[in-house]
């Protein structure tokens, strides 16, 4: 349960971030009131789920979808029941942005609907190269600069820009910038970072971004919350001792990278026992 409070915190965190920075990089500039909803449930009681929708202060959704692919008609048949169930459910307006990623540079964004025509909004991220960004920071990181938050921000779109890079490594790429740096807005492209590799990677790449994200400043601050969490209720229960050794086992864990056996110590008794003898606590 705390593993997915904590990815629901940095799924949060990231579409914040997509809201409020990374959607001025693409122009697309409103002021926003609130995030809205990402699931919708019709009236046949069927699940949809979108990327990201937020709402402005003029009164309509955003609702913005990331394409690897060019599904033509049937993905504009599925966007337009996106926002037909979500104007009906909330009342209001939608507009739909798609942004494609890879090489497209056009794409069918109209929908023949008999008596009206269904529109999205395409973007097409194929100007923005990862190997350009790759480059900018690589260069920074060599020279010793600070990176600066456009490079924070750039970072965290490369999973959506051109390249010749797959996404996990892309990921793991811009990961491996970011996590020296201990800022918000370093945590912020991080968590952007891990919503792209939830929508697009596979169970057992995801794993391996999670790893990598445990061993952020982000990632770090999450497992600290949920040991200190664990001591206080340890401590309302007179544990205060043997919380005081799980952090410090969960500490030594964490600085060692063994994410896995710190996951199994949180649920196995025994083994957490056997590592406590490890570690000397």
């Amino acid at each position: 349960m705390a593993n997915i409070q904590h990815e629901d915190a940095i799924m949060k965190m990231g579409m914040e971030y997509f809201r409020d920075t990374l959607l001025k990089i693409l122009e697309i500039n409103y002021e926003y009131v609130d995030s809205g909803p990402t699931e919708l449930v019709s009236l046949t009681v069927e699940k949809k789920y979108q990327d990201f929708t937020f709402l402005t202060t003029k009164g309509f959704y955003v609702h913005f979808e990331f394409q690897t692919t060019s599904g033509g008609s049937p993905d504009l048949r599925r966007f337009h029941a996106y926002e037909a169930t979500m104007s009906y459910n909330t009342g209001k307006m939608v507009r739909t942005y798609v942004l494609y990623t890879g090489s497209y540079k056009r794409t069918h964004f109209e929908l023949d609907c008999g008596e009206y025509t269904y529109k999205v909004i395409p973007i097409y991220m194929t100007k923005y190269k990862r190997e350009d960004i790759f480059a900018v920071v690589e260069r920074k990181t060599a020279q010793k600069e600070i990176l600066n938050e456009e490079d924070f921000a750039n970072l965290a779109m490369t999973p959506v820009m051109s390249g010749n890079t797959d996404k996990k490594e892309t990921i793991l790429t811009a990961l491996s910038y970011i996590k020296n740096y201990q800022s918000e807005t370093a945590n912020r492209a991080t968590a952007i970072l891990f919503a792209f590799a939830d929508k697009f990677l596979n169970m057992e790449e995801l794993s391996e971004i999670k790893e990598m994200i445990y061993m952020t400043r982000l990632g770090q601050m999450l497992v600290d919350d949920g040991i200190e969490k664990g001591i206080e209720k340890g401590i309302e229960k007179g544990k205060t001792q043997e919380n005081l050794e799980m952090r410090s086992l969960f500490r030594q864990l964490l600085e060692k990278g063994r994410i896995e056996d710190l996951k199994k110590a949180t649920e196995d008794e025994a083994y957490c026992l056997e590592l406590k003898k490890e570690f000397n606590i």
